[in-house]
């Protein structure tokens, strides 16, 4: 489980205050895009469940990120199986850059990741 920095914790109850137009899928710290899978360090899951899975302070995979905006200073990833994830931080080695490399894909080149893979 990863512990969360002053900032981060400040990002993130910042984040819990803004209404992004739909629920939260949950939040993500020291998050970065690759192979168009969302990865980093789960918060506030809506299926984190009492056997530990989407636990806060693990490490997580969204599913193909379709889309991604900015709303109120914060970056959504909007992904294949309907989730709504909030970055709160980006992780320090590449994952702002991530998200830039990923956005300055056309849509067009972006090919889906098999079901079975999801």
């Amino acid at each position: 489980m990863t512990e969360l920095s002053r900032y981060a914790a400040r990002k993130l109850a910042q984040a819990r205050r803004i209404c992004f137009g739909r629920p939260v899928t949950a939040y993500i710290t020291n998050a970065q895009i690759i192979a168009r899978a969302g990865f980093g360090v789960v918060h506030d899951h809506i299926k984190a469940d009492a056997w530990g899975r989407f636990s806060d302070g693990h490490r997580v995979r969204t599913s193909d990120v379709m889309r991604t905006e900015r709303i109120d200073g914060f970056y959504v990833l909007h992904t294949r199986s309907g989730s709504l994830y909030v970055i709160v931080t980006f992780d320090p080695d590449g994952g702002r850059q991530s998200l830039d490399a990923y956005n300055a894909i056309s849509p067009a080149d972006l090919h889906l990741t098999h079901d079975r893979l999801q």
